[in-house]
């Protein structure tokens, strides 16, 4: 045999032993199920003291697996198979806790966050979504728990969870480019941002998007600046909401930040229709729990448009980065640092062509960019055994530029409009939580929000200007007692008071909340609350014929009621019916039997006129939801609105506001199909939303005028 056969029979061997061991691992790789750890730690939900000795157990598993809880309220349960699991947390004067829709994944540890009530009976269950208590231990009436996993899991939410509220009731979308939510017929303006607890800037990209003439908005925007990847379980609450909230007449999104793992280096990356996303977690010592969590993204859109892609008219880009460090300590609590960045950018591009221009907006080319970002810290610290005093700290900042440049008949470009809008906020709370009894417990708070404006907008061809700067601080100090009779009744007495420094302002608010409990899991409760707001800084600061001023203009303010029912059916449906009643008083309009504006309608945009507090309006309806936990392989949310949004202006008439749709229809839903016997390992998963729901108002244009105008 030649050394060149002798060659070719070895290459042979090595081609089939390569082969062989490839297809060996492969199937060795198939045949072992990959497992993943579950761990986390159990506390008391009013004060956050670790509860040693609670039991641990994963539902519907042969046999039964599980976990105690150590001195320190810690758990873990090791090589459990990837999948989907239900987890119950119970613990011997304390409620016993299911917690459904608890994804285990390969490449990552489930790290779980439970927090039990105290209570009497030795029977009382709760179920509900996500890793931490129910959204009834925030508010017995129109609050949602948002977790991660529905974040992910709900279709066309684009992983905001501003989005994934268009999916309950009486909430509609103002645009389908944006964010904005309009809740039970108010303006998106009407709610408020809170991050780790303290009220931040408009938190979103581009918050122009969707916008009649791309000006940017105060609480909206294309997508928000903060990746999924942060997010630990958040909360969303409409009219109702308790004293520890402030500063909104319609809803509240309180955005709450995960910890990173502290006990080993994970690393994620994800693509898809928003952009490329990568985060990285850890400890940064084996001789603590102090961890990091950190996230950088940049938008699909963006990278498109660099490769030269063409995606029509307008060019958007945008990236953002951000973070949360945590560092717990024997005797001094818990200290966190997070923060959030984001840069936006686009671009709209006129035709050339002036048969295609319908709207203003087409004959302009408009840029513009957005810059937004928050840093801030929070200590909490447990006091003896039955109190803990939380205190938070941030700084936010907002900034946006647009230039617009008009077409002329001969398609030359004039430079007519330029904006500028600088917002800060620095945000400090601190809140103290008692635990009197098993029975009572009482929070005191404070708020203070240093608010900062710098305006700018020019229109030449109106000669119309918005243009000043200044601010003033909200003090808001607030408390709240909450009496529970057994696991019957739950009553909720609070108030808090506002004042703004600015124009000395003020507003009392009380607030209060029943809740009964009835056999066969029912629950009825009845909410009340006065709620306020502050102007939009557009308000305040319009430049007015005359040297007229709104700046002493005074909180727009807000009764709210709300009726409520519940029932749970088995341990997956969940029956739930509101009706609510808002009547708005103190609104700004012109002081004029002629005119119909309302504050209530405006989105974006400036006024020209004087204001006064002399504005009212109203907001009723009814909403019915049945859902359906993600068990047996699938889930569902179904809900219904019917309500009505009017207003009177000046002109003493009542009108449709501009948010009055009349009805919104959801159905939401999803399953999960497999393929191998384990049912754990293959998943294919195919979910579906539509809505059906009323539009929007608009102010009809008067076409020949236009014309005459050219605007």
């Amino acid at each position: 045999m030649s050394e060149f056969e002798q060659r070719g029979d070895n290459m042979i061997k090595i081609k089939i032993i390569f082969v062989l061991s490839l297809l060996f691992f492969l199937l060795n790789g198939f045949a072992q199920k990959p497992t993943q750890t579950i761990r986390g730690k159990v506390s008391d939900s009013d004060t956050e003291m670790a509860l040693a000795g609670a039991t641990i157990e994963i539902l519907k598993t042969e046999p039964t697996i599980g976990s105690v809880t150590d001195e320190y309220g810690h758990f873990r349960i090791e090589n459990i198979e990837v999948g989907r699991y239900e987890i119950k947390a119970s613990y011997l004067g304390y409620e016993t806790l299911i917690v459904t829709e608890i994804s285990v994944e390969s490449g990552k540890e489930t790290v779980l966050e439970l927090s039990l009530q105290q209570t009497e009976s030795l029977i009382t269950e709760v179920i509900v979504k996500g890793e931490r208590t129910s959204s009834k231990a925030i508010n017995p009436v129109s609050t949602y728990a948002l977790t991660l996993e529905q974040t992910l899991r709900f279709p066309a939410t684009f992983y905001d969870p501003a989005r994934l509220t268009m999916t309950f009731s009486g909430v509609a979308n103002d645009n389908d480019q944006a964010n904005g939510i309009s809740i039970r017929g108010n303006s998106p303006n009407n709610m408020t941002w809170q991050l780790e607890g303290v009220e931040i800037v408009n938190p979103n990209h581009t918050n122009n998007a969707g916008t009649f003439n791309d000006r940017s908005t105060q609480n909206g925007g294309g997508v928000i600046i903060l990746s999924t990847q942060l997010l630990s379980t958040s909360y969303f609450l409409k009219s109702t909401f308790p004293s520890k909230y402030g500063n909104s007449l319609s809803g509240v999104m309180d955005m709450r930040l995960r910890q990173g793992n502290s006990e080993k280096y994970e690393f994620t990356a994800q693509a898809g229709l928003i952009g490329l996303d990568v985060a990285a977690e850890g400890p940064f010592s084996k001789k603590s729990e102090a961890s990091f969590l950190a996230n950088y993204r940049y938008s699909t859109l963006g990278i498109l448009s660099a490769m030269g892609v063409e995606l029509g008219d307008e060019a958007i880009a945008f990236q953002d980065f951000s973070f949360n460090i945590s560092v717990p300590t024997e005797k001094a609590g818990r200290f966190t640092f997070f923060g959030i960045g984001g840069m936006s950018e686009n671009v709209f591009k006129a035709k050339r062509d002036s048969s295609l221009w319908e709207f203003e907006k087409d004959r302009y080319d408009i840029t513009f960019d957005s810059k937004m970002g928050a840093l801030g810290a929070t200590h909490t610290l447990p006091v003896g055994s039955s109190a803990v005093w939380k205190t938070t700290f941030a700084y936010s900042a907002l900034e946006n530029n647009r230039v617009g440049n008009r077409l002329d008949d001969d398609l030359v470009l004039e430079n007519l409009e330029n904006d500028n809008f600088n917002e800060q906020k620095m945000a400090f709370s601190t809140i103290y939580n008692q635990k009197l009894n098993k029975n009572n417990r009482l929070d005191i708070g404070f708020n203070l929000t240093q608010q900062d404006y710098e305006l700018f907008t020019k229109l030449e061809r109106n000669e119309q200007t918005l243009k000043g700067v200044g601010g003033g601080a909200l003090i808001q100090p607030f408390v709240n007692h909450e009496n529970s009779f057994g696991d019957f009744l739950m009553v909720n007495l609070g108030f808090r008071f506002q004042y703004f420094t600015f124009n000395k302002s003020k507003s009392f608010e009380p607030r209060a909340s029943l809740s009964f409990s009835f056999p066969k899991k029912q629950n009825l409760s009845l909410a009340y609350g006065l709620h306020s707001k502050l102007q939009l800084p557009q308000l305040y600061f319009a430049q007015i014929e005359g040297g007229n001023s709104n700046t002493s203009l005074g909180f727009t303010k807000g009764h709210n009621v709300v009726l409520a029912y519940e029932k749970a059916f088995g341990k997956s449906f969940n029956l739930n019916g509101e009706v609510y009643y808002q009547s708005l008083f103190d609104v700004p309009i012109v002081d004029d039997k002629n005119s119909s504006f309302s504050a209530l309608n405006l989105l974006e945009g400036f006024v020209s006129d004087t204001l006064i507090n002399n504005g009212t309006g109203e907001n009723y309806g009814l909403e019915v939801s049945l859902s359906k936990n993600f068990t047996g392989d699938y889930f569902l949310l179904a809900n219904g609105t019917f309500y009505q949004a009017k207003y009177v202006g000046g002109d003493g008439i009542q009108r449709d506001t501009r948010y009055n749709g009349n009805y919104i229809f959801n159905l939401t839903g999803g399953k999960e199909f497999y393929w191998d016997k384990n049912k754990k390992n293959k998943i294919l998963g195919v979910n579906a939303h539509m809505t059906y729901r009323g539009g929007f108002r608009e102010t009809p244009i008067d076409i020949d005028a236009s014309k005459i105008a050219g605007t």
